[in-house]
């Protein structure tokens, strides 16, 4: 009896560790995907908001102006515009349309990579 008690134990505790390495493997894949993930987002966004500077610009408006228009705070803008925050799309909308401009967004296929 004691020798099956002590191959269960030894069956649980190798499942156990199965299950601990197991997870590690798909936590570490999961971030990675993550990480892939926001790589991404960053440069789709940073070109949107590089189009929008150039804009601003160009209309001779200032991040201040822009905050005045839709109540963004100036500090928020500076960070989205020098690529330390990545901003939501309601900001994004809100800052196009400060220009005079709007966001189309689109569904579409990603890439074959």
């Amino acid at each position: 009896m004691q020798e099956k008690t002590k191959e269960m134990d030894s069956a649980l505790t190798n499942n156990m560790e199965e299950y601990r390495t197991q997870k590690k493997a798909r936590e570490k894949r999961l971030m990675a995907y993550a990480e892939e993930i926001q790589k991404n987002t960053l440069q789709m966004s940073s070109a949107l908001i590089a189009e929008l500077v150039a804009e601003r610009k160009y209309q001779k408006k200032t991040q201040q102006d822009i905050a005045d228009i839709t109540g963004i705070l100036p500090a928020n803008i500076a960070r989205f515009e020098n690529g330390s925050r990545v901003p939501t799309l309601v900001v994004l909308q809100k800052y196009a349309s400060a220009l005079g401009k709007r966001i189309k967004v689109e569904l579409c296929d990603q890439e074959a990579k």
